[in-house]
């Protein structure tokens, strides 16, 4: 009797660990709520990350710099000469060559004038000073003196006439430049815009029936122009030494993209210092 109920006892045991439930794993500690930012007041700037790290990085950038500089002038310096002042010394002149590059290839260009076509206004020899930022949000104006880059059908004028020259002397035909001169830049005079009407008769240029402003400063041309009307976006151009300058008059019309900036200032020879006038 006794061994029945201890077999009873052993399968009711049993069968009370097989229905036990399975330990549930232990849940992650719940993360604690951050604390809300104070609100910010009307009218309050939202503070600027991006140029925050961009300021904490040049700032990382010159520590080096110093560092690496000291370094290097320690080698080079005598004991007695300060490292460290020689390296900020260094570091503010490079700034300087650093801040002289971006005005000369964003903001202001020096120029050297190598031909005779804008006299009297401009002599070979003279330098002068261009200015890039303006001519980015307008047209530039006639009257205005401005340096561009020649377009396709100056390119293509240039390398015609080179061909008719050779020709005529028999030669034979001179080896095309044409890839190397899109480089160059001609300085020429605003006469007019988009769609104005430009002719030249009896020596004088007419700008929509009207004499162009400033046509007697300029040397009065020998040649003859049909009327032709500017397209959008283009520009006429001319020298002021008419005659001898290789101009819209021979190549068309000039292309806004094809500006560069507009002439402000004569610098070099300094008896010749002055602003161009337009």
């Amino acid at each position: 009797m006794r061994r029945n109920r201890r077999v009873a006892l052993a399968l009711a045991a049993a069968a009370a660990r097989a229905i036990r439930p399975t330990p549930r794993a232990p849940r992650p500690p719940r993360p604690r709520p951050r604390p809300r930012a104070a609100p910010r007041a009307a009218g309050a700037e939202k503070p600027n990350l991006a140029a925050a790290d961009v300021r904490g990085r040049l700032e990382a950038m010159s520590r080096r710099f110093d560092r690496d500089a000291t370094d290097l002038l320690k080698t080079w310096l005598p004991e007695d000469v300060d490292a460290r002042a020689v390296g900020r010394s260094l570091r503010f002149y490079l700034r300087i060559v650093a801040v002289s590059f971006l005005v000369r290839w964003f903001v202001a260009e020096p120029r050297y004038i190598e031909s005779s076509s804008m006299a009297p206004t401009f002599l070979p020899g003279d330098q002068i000073a261009v200015e890039k930022v303006s001519t980015l949000a307008r047209l530039p104006a006639p009257g205005e003196v401005v340096l561009f880059r020649p377009p396709r059908s100056a390119l293509d004028a240039e390398r015609q006439a080179e061909l008719d020259r050779a020709a005529r002397r028999g030669a034979p035909p001179p080896r095309d430049r044409t890839q190397q001169r899109r480089r160059d830049v001609f300085v020429k005079r605003v006469v007019a815009g988009p769609g104005d009407v430009v002719e030249v008769r009896d020596r004088v240029v007419y700008v929509n029936g009207a004499a162009a402003a400033g046509a007697a400063a300029a040397t009065a041309p020998a040649y003859t122009l049909e009327p032709r009307r500017v397209p959008p976006g283009s520009l006429f151009v001319l020298g002021d030494n008419r005659n001898r300058s290789f101009d819209s008059h021979v190549w068309g019309a000039l292309p806004r993209e094809n500006v560069v900036g507009h002439v402000i200032l004569r610098y070099w020879p300094p008896g010749r210092f002055g602003l161009v006038e337009h």
